[in-house]
């Protein structure tokens, strides 16, 4: 595993002066880069609050206290992580109720919760309550792919760092291990997280490409049989949450692609032509606004085959 301070050193030096001046405020949200980035840059955050050898504001990692903590072992750091769809409000409670405890470790209790952006609504309004009145000497760290994926209201009121979307050579690495040209592995590592591509190989990561971008196709020419491609072409290689995630992902950036060919941003990432050129620009925004909903349903449990095909009928019409 690469060093963070090596992987992000800008952010990594924007932290170090903060907690220098003793500025340090009581909620971050990091996105960008992956999981496994995010959660290193917020265990370092965590360790520079109990290291036993801090200089200049930058935790050793090697000291006991950085130790535990590495290994999740102090109870002073509690982390919010869930193989569901969601975090229920419940879960942020039970949380919430326990970083609010009295410290054993140090002066300081902190709450990381990872991939924020599957917070339901009731569990972020929840968690609203204790940024805009925290207790005690607590500090919340939110992770999630994109701040834009949480409330504005709780974007307004915690300070955000964008983290370095470079690739990281371990996850190349563990990419092609799974079949990635490593080309490919970079592309795919700006579009999905980690843990999720580590769950497809890479033929099937292709093969689930091309099927996308074959039904949009015949969604584009009015074919009512896309509806029949769902069950055919694309539900055969979503075979857990996993891969139901990168579908949202990939469809999330062929949306974006099409407006970067239409209107000559940039360049685009995965597709190199427009697969809904007889859509007008409003309705290609109109669908854009149902993926969202579509993958907020998704994510409070609604069937996701079902979604799919309400979602190939929406883009026929």
């Amino acid at each position: 595993m690469e060093d963070i301070t090596q992987e992000q050193p800008k952010i990594v030096a924007e932290f170090q002066k903060i907690i220098q001046a003793g500025m340090l405020s009581h909620a971050y949200l990091i996105d960008d880069a992956s999981s496994q980035i995010r959660n290193q840059m917020a265990i370092w955050l965590a360790q520079s609050q109990f290291c036993e050898n801090l200089q200049d504001g930058v935790p050793d990692q090697t000291c006991q206290a950085c130790k535990t903590i590495a290994m999740g072992d102090n109870p002073d750091v509690l982390q919010v992580t869930t193989d569901k769809q969601s975090i229920g409000v419940d879960d942020i409670k039970y949380f919430k109720k326990e970083a609010n405890m009295t410290a054993t470790q140090g002066n300081r209790r902190i709450l990381i919760i990872n991939e924020a952006e599957k917070m339901t609504s009731a569990a972020s309004n929840n968690l609203l309550k204790t940024i805009e009145e925290p207790e005690g000497n607590l500090m919340m760290i939110l992770l999630c792919n994109s701040s834009k994926q949480v409330l504005p209201t709780i974007q307004s009121r915690v300070q955000i760092f964008h983290l370095s979307n470079k690739s990281n050579t371990d996850e190349i690495n563990d990419l092609e291990a799974e079949g990635y040209k490593e080309s490919f592995a970079k592309t795919a590592l700006e579009i999905s997280d980690i843990k999720n591509l580590l769950t497809m190989p890479g033929d099937n990561y292709l093969s689930l490409q091309t099927a996308i971008s074959t039904w949009l196709r015949q969604c584009n020419n009015a074919q009512m049989d896309s509806f029949i491609d769902i069950q055919t072409d694309i539900m055969p290689m979503i075979e857990n949450k996993n891969h139901q995630q990168i579908f949202f992902d990939m469809m999330n950036q062929i949306f974006s692609d099409i407006l970067s060919i239409r209107y000559q941003i940039k360049d685009p990432v995965l597709i190199k032509e427009d697969v809904l050129s007889k859509k007008t620009i409003p309705e290609i925004v109109d669908f854009s606004d149902y993926l969202f909903k579509a993958e907020e349903m998704w994510k409070s449990n609604v069937s996701f085959q079902s979604i799919l095909e309400d979602m190939s009928l929406k883009y026929v019409s």
